[in-house]
């Protein structure tokens, strides 16, 4: 239920936030960061070219009085600007003497709606011609207001020198002081930027720059205070929702903290210029980003803790690299949507991707390789986290699979990590998947023994792996396989019904002892090994052991019973589990690995 419930309110969050982005983006839609540069390139090269061949003198057309009102703007000499703005038949309640001031206010208003593209302007004395305006009048813009748009002219005066300057008409500063007790800063704000020393950095005035840079000084504190107590709530559903306390302390802070500099912003009255940023959302498709990124790094906590409860570790490991390539998924994705909310053409910015990726793929094809070399790992799944395994001359546990490289720790308890494009590529052995082990002993037996005697030893070790209860039957054989110039070879093969190696070296001691044995009860002798001359007195055979060999086989031969070249299959049946394994008097309880749970629940339910 907790699951399912959890899965509900990822899927709904990660909707909301995606919903949330789409929409700032079109409220956004009519003012972006490409039509601000575009038009902040034109305008300066248009400016640059003006100023470079001196076309025109200032105020002779519109562009040139523009160009000379942005120049005395940027070098703070509103008296010169002045100039540039007709102060004539004003009301009666505006100071023609005023006119910087005006003009300041005119300059504020215009920037918070509007970014001047100077390609726009005429560059002609006469003006625009077919703008259905009176020849000496050009519209500049227009301000949105509640009771509708105010146009913003440009209007062709006399300069009182016998010719002609365009200037910004007095129509438009006689509109000037209503605008700005509507949309102006309060006289609080403004006795505050004339307090502080001028300066403005990323379009933003003074004000608004100390304004802002204490939201973000204090908005941090603030968003800490409230992650300390989401942390101490969600410690107490940490047992249940792994992962959560971490997700309070860090993604929801962040998220958090960058939404409310997104609101802080839009509320200081920016510039465009400086407004386009966060009118873009860029703060939200960052912080949404956080959040999104953090609820799947909460989710892989959930299940990672869900899957190792359920022992299913390799399950853990794969489920790493697919967050990590979910998590890259996730930023491209809405990267792509910022870039489509700023006025960029997806299908451009696709088409230099795809470019662009080739150049990229070529850079990265070692790492490329690395990571199609982990999802190999994964899908076929030869190894996992925990597996005993040799790779080359590497022989040690593989702990980790990463996106590049797979950690492996050496018997030593040194690490390597070896790349998985390697790592998937070659040959790999693995010793954690053995499901039997086989037992294998090519015995070298002295050449002064009677033939009697290797029959009698063949029988008995038959019999042995017939009746030991952890030796399978598949592939069982005691042969005579050789006769060399020192030496029989009698070959000794089996397979034990276990995978792992320490439970396999008991049972191998148990079968070498049993070994060792039958050889003794047979007066049986391992040939020395090599060539080498040796002098002593002549050792007699036991007579009587071999005597006892040839009456047994001779016993055999006369039954018809002799177990050549094997033993029927009802003494095969008689043989199998009587011998008893761990041998009488061990502390080690025997393990009754060939019953299955149903044999087992019946027993249990006999001796109740």
């Amino acid at each position: 239920m907790l699951q399912k419930t959890w899965r509900t309110l990822f899927t709904v969050f990660l909707l909301l936030s995606i919903v949330g982005v789409s929409n700032t983006v079109i409220a956004a839609d009519d003012i972006n960061l490409k039509k601000v540069a575009e038009a902040e390139k034109r305008s300066e090269a248009i400016a640059e070219a003006q100023g470079g061949l001196m076309l025109s003198r200032d105020g002779e057309t519109p562009l040139s009085a523009l160009i000379a009102i942005g120049r005395s703007i940027e070098e703070s000499d509103w008296e010169t600007a002045t100039e540039f703005i007709d102060l004539r038949y004003l009301p009666k309640d505006i100071n023609p003497e005023d006119g910087a001031e005006l003009l300041r206010k005119l300059a504020i208003l215009w920037n918070k709606q509007n970014i001047l593209d100077l390609s726009q302007i005429s560059d002609q004395p006469e003006g625009r011609l077919n703008d259905k305006l009176p020849s000496y009048r050009d519209l500049l813009g227009v301000l949105e207001t509640t009771q509708g748009p105010v146009p913003v002219y440009l209007q062709r005066v006399p300069d009182g020198k016998g010719n002609k300057i365009w200037k910004i008409s007095n129509a438009t500063i006689a509109k000037v002081p209503e605008l700005w007790d509507e949309y102006g800063y309060s006289p609080q704000i403004e006795t505050l930027a004339n307090f502080l020393p001028q300066f403005k950095a990323f379009h933003m005035e003074n004000w608004q720059l100390l304004i802002f840079s204490l939201c973000i000084f204090f908005g941090w504190i603030a968003t800490g205070l409230i992650s300390i107590a989401a942390k101490s709530i969600s410690r107490k559903f940490e047992h249940k929702l792994a992962g959560l306390t971490r997700f309070s302390g860090n993604t929801l802070r962040w998220f958090l903290y960058l939404s409310s500099l997104q609101y802080v912003a839009l509320s200081l009255g920016l510039s465009i210029r400086a407004r386009v940023w966060f009118d873009n959302s860029t703060l939200l498709y960052i912080a949404n980003t956080i959040m999104i990124l953090g609820l799947v790094e909460l989710y892989s906590a959930f299940k990672s803790k869900q899957l190792n409860d359920l022992d299913k570790g390799y399950s853990v490991a794969l489920l790493r690299p697919m967050v990590a390539i979910l998590k890259m998924v996730i930023v491209v994705v809405i990267g792509l949507m910022w870039f489509e909310s700023s006025g960029y053409n997806m299908a451009t910015i696709l088409t230099g991707l795809g470019v662009g990726s080739l150049a990229i793929a070529l850079a990265a094809q070692k790492p490329l390789e690395n990571v199609f070399g982990a999802l190999t790992l994964y899908a076929a799944r030869p190894i996992k986290p925990g597996d005993f395994c040799r790779f080359g001359t590497t022989m040690g546990v593989v702990e980790e699979i990463g996106l590049r490289s797979t950690r492996i720790r050496k018997l030593d308890r040194t690490v390597v990590h070896i790349p998985n494009s390697v790592f998937s590529s070659q040959e790999l052995e693995n010793f954690s998947v053995i499901d039997r082990r086989r037992y294998k002993h090519d015995l070298r037996i002295s050449l002064d023994t009677s033939k009697e005697q290797l029959q009698m030893l063949l029988m008995e070790l038959r019999k042995l792996l017939l009746s030991h209860p952890r030796v399978l039957e598949v592939a069982q054989r005691a042969r005579f396989l050789a006769i060399e110039r020192d030496a029989f070879v009698v070959n000794v093969n089996a397979y034990i019904d276990t995978g792992d190696i320490n439970e396999y070296f008991g049972i191998a001691e148990d079968l070498n002892f049993h070994l060792l044995n039958i050889m003794k009860q047979l007066d049986i002798h391992i040939a020395p090994v090599g060539q080498s001359v040796v002098l002593q007195n002549a050792t007699p055979a036991d007579l009587a052991v071999q005597e006892r060999a040839e009456q047994t086989i001779s016993q055999l031969i006369e039954e018809d019973a002799l177990p050549f070249p094997n033993f029927s299959e009802d003494t095969r049946e008689e043989f199998k589990g009587t011998l008893l394994y761990p041998p009488k008097g061990s502390v080690t309880k025997p393990k009754d690995v060939m019953k299955s749970p149903e044999e087992t629940d019946i027993e249990v339910d006999i001796k109740g």
